[in-house]
């Protein structure tokens, strides 16, 4: 009989321990799909309000657009700039008609004399930010700077605080499913203590006993992820058009086919690999004592 068929029906015949421990790892790469999914898409949502013009710089009313394409010239310039552009009366006023189009008393009153010129300046990370706002200091003609450090400084720390619980969680259900693989391994191999001995002795290598067992593990694992993984995926498809909604302009889904396939493969390797060295472990320090 080979290992493979011994290991299936050992499964076969402890179907409670087989659904608990299959249960358990299922429940840990859900998590750790999920958790996997979230940093990447809060790093992109990040990265999405770290590139937007996060600060405004406005101009005094009478300076020439010769002085501001000058100042524009130096700020781009910086190594820590990624884009910036000038947003001139003119374009303030379309912008302002355009948000007001609905309440005509409010367009009667406004007039591109009134409005000044602005630069928007887009950092290329949140550090730029500081660095930015103390150029726009030195310059005389900036009436007014608008600095968005604080709504982007807000998200990157709740994110850090979030990224912190899912790395304890996953930890910590990993570590549980790894103890329950185990102890399920030791109790069978200890069920089969007898028969392990008879195998010793009859010359069967340490090897060989050790086989069916990490097979047995490596099936919990294989199982149990690729459920965590059909559930991550199929509740991220449901709840795609919800999400898109929310994010408005930032397009984090659909993720590609790719994406689904290669983050499923490492997720189920990495579960084979824990239940194959949980029952690693339990039948080497049996056999060991």
């Amino acid at each position: 009989m080979s290992s493979l068929t011994t290991t299936l029906t050992t499964i076969r015949r402890s179907p409670y321990q087989t659904i608990t421990s299959v249960t358990m790892v299922a429940v840990t790469f859900f998590v750790g799909f999920s958790f996997s999914l979230f940093v990447i898409g809060a790093s992109r949502v990040l990265q999405h309000f770290e590139t937007r013009p996060q600060i405004i710089a406005f101009f005094e009313l009478e300076t020439p657009i010769e002085e501001i394409e000058k100042t524009i010239e130096k700020i781009k310039s910086k190594p820590y700039v990624e884009s910036a552009k000038i947003i001139t009366q003119e374009d303030a006023l379309k912008l302002y008609q355009e948000e007001n189009k609905n309440d005509p008393l409010l367009l009667e009153l406004v007039t591109a004399d009134i409005l000044p010129a602005s630069i928007e300046v887009s950092g290329r990370n949140i550090e730029s930010l500081i660095n930015i706002k103390n150029d726009f200091d030195e310059f005389n003609q900036v009436e007014d700077v608008v600095f968005q450090e604080d709504v982007v400084a807000i998200l990157s720390k709740w994110i850090g605080a979030a990224e912190i619980i899912g790395i304890s969680a996953v930890s910590i259900l990993t570590l549980i499913s790894f103890l329950i693989i185990m102890t399920v391994t030791a109790m069978k191999a200890t069920a089969q203590k007898k028969s392990i001995k008879i195998m010793r002795l009859l010359g069967a290598t340490k090897g060989y006993i050790k086989v069916p067992f990490m097979y047995e593990g490596m099936i919990y694992g294989l199982v149990g992820a690729t459920i965590g993984w059909l559930i991550t995926f199929s509740i991220l498809l449901y709840l795609t058009p919800s999400i898109n909604e929310v994010l408005g302009e930032i397009k984090l889904l659909p993720i590609p086919l790719e994406f689904y396939i290669i983050h499923g493969i490492i997720g189920i390797l990495s579960g084979v690999f824990l239940g194959g060295f949980a029952s690693l472990v339990a039948i080497q320090r049996l056999i060991r004592n």
